[in-house]
């Protein structure tokens, strides 16, 4: 898909190559105008009202090129019908099937004993529906390798993806997994819902399979080959009569090729552009995306199963009276204007801990990042591991996946440096249990240097983040 601007004067796309059909109708026009100048300027006769052969050529030839018209059109507003049905029972697929995951988190045990199997639900969830998004594109595309991105699917049973794969029907197959992951969560108390308000979500997954159907149609079944056949000999015909016709009739041979040139591009663009347009799931310049929907569909259940995302954020009336923010851009920066502002306390109390919110409201423009990197943020005091996690998901999610990242720490930052001159073994931990946000991150930067560049590519990119953010934090 091309992604493109008109520019001021709304011209900006005329010399744009990629995508463009008008290279293929200038093989067309432009030798049917080099004829019909040679034709006027060699074929001696008569021209005009003069020429007594051509007399009532007009009449026919009109109505001739009236159907030919009315054919290409008729062909190119099909065309762009099907295109943008396409395009939007795709988007109804991915909506609803997006609202059927979100419903379905949202109805997940708050139960602790039951985290267990939530997550497991979730995780599951996000994969077989990036599974059946992925089977639902490689059924309407048309691609020439229709390798396609899903979420890891290592852990479902082999024998269950090598049955998938001698399926007539991938995308029923995976919907009817789908199904009964819900029906056994839901057995399980796995998910805390009314049977009628669950229905909803099984409502959604069908309707999004209802419109993949809908689309395979336009996928299998393309433009009638008898109006297509006839149209194309109707302009091999107009080609050939064009400069035959307009060398006789037209007095000065430049304005015999000009006016054949103009119409003989206009009918062979328009008849490529249907062409182009009419299947729009393909490679293409002017086709859809395929390969980045199935990405950006990837990446929304990725940011769904994340705890921030399915956790309704703390609300305080403190920090709403002490800061008051009333617009925010699409970037996610906060703007306020000095009459938007109102400092009603004096402090700002997030956890207990009095702040003055002067920084933030000095600053007319702040990203969400720095609003959350306050100064009451205690980084320079020891805290406990849990809390030190806590801290950290703050810091570092969605960049890097929080937990795996606390893992790698456990393992090759956090632990005590060996005792070379005691001979007795500590009964104490070989962890700390203490330690401030800077305290790590100094950690993070000694163990590195140890390392070779190629190794912890996880823990590198940390590094990256703290001493980035932990920047943002002193400038505030």
């Amino acid at each position: 898909m091309i992604d493109y601007k008109h520019g001021a004067w709304g011209m900006g796309v005329l010399f744009m190559k990629r995508g463009s059909v008008i290279p293929k109708a200038l093989v067309w026009s432009l030798p049917c105008a080099t004829i019909t100048v040679l034709l006027h300027i060699f074929w001696v006769t008569q021209k005009g009202d003069n020429n007594a052969e051509m007399e009532g050529i007009n009449t026919i030839w009109s109505g001739y090129t009236f159907v030919l018209g009315f054919l290409i059109v008729f062909r190119s507003n099909q065309a762009y019908s099907r295109f943008w049905e396409s395009v939007t029972l795709f988007h109804q697929i991915t909506g609803e099937w997006t609202s059927a995951v979100s419903n379905l988190l949202s109805f997940c045990s708050p139960n602790i004993e039951k985290q267990k199997e939530v997550e497991d639900f979730r995780q599951y969830l996000i994969r077989l529906l990036s599974l059946l998004h992925c089977n639902a594109l490689q059924t309407i595309c048309d691609l020439a390798d229709d390798t396609l991105e899903v979420l890891n699917l290592g852990g479902i049973d082999a024998a269950s993806l090598l049955h998938l794969r001698t399926s007539p029907d991938r995308c029923e197959i995976v919907l009817l997994w789908i199904e009964r992951l819900i029906i056994e969560a839901d057995r399980k108390k796995t998910l805390e819902v009314s049977p009628p308000i669950l229905s909803r979500a099984f409502q959604e997954l069908s309707r999004g399979m209802v419109s993949v159907t809908d689309v395979r149609k336009i996928r299998k079944v393309p433009f009638p080959f008898p109006y297509s056949q006839y149209l194309s000999y109707m302009l091999i015909l107009h080609w050939i009569l064009t400069p035959l016709v307009a060398s006789q009739t037209v007095l000065k041979p430049w304005w015999a090729g000009i006016i054949v040139f103009v119409v003989s591009t206009s009918y062979w663009t328009l008849f490529y552009i249907a062409q182009e347009i009419d299947q729009p799931f393909g490679e293409d310049a002017n086709d859809l995306p395929v390969r980045e929907m199935q990405r950006e569909f990837n990446a929304k259940l990725e940011f769904f199963v994340q705890p921030l995302s399915w956790t309704v954020p703390h609300f305080s009336l403190d920090a709403e009276d002490a800061l008051e923010v009333k617009v925010l851009n699409s970037s996610f920066m906060l703007r306020q204007h000095s009459d938007e502002i109102r400092s009603r306390k004096s402090s700002l109390r997030v956890d207990g801990v009095a702040s003055e919110p002067a920084a933030l409201v000095k600053d007319p423009i702040f990203s969400a990042t720095n609003f959350f990197l306050s100064p009451d943020l205690p980084v320079n005091e020891p805290m406990e591991l849990r809390e030190l996690q806590s801290f950290l998901s703050r810091l570092i999610e969605p960049e890097l996946e929080s937990n795996a990242v606390w893992r790698d720490l456990e393992e090759k930052v956090l632990r005590k440096a060996p005792e070379s001159s005691s001979s007795v073994r500590s009964e104490e931990p070989d962890i700390l249990t203490k330690l401030s946000p800077h305290e790590l991150s100094q950690r993070l930067q000694s163990y590195l240097k140890t390392r070779p560049p190629a190794l912890d590519a996880e823990l590198r990119v940390l590094d990256q983040l703290l001493t980035e953010k932990f920047r943002r934090l002193r400038r505030i």
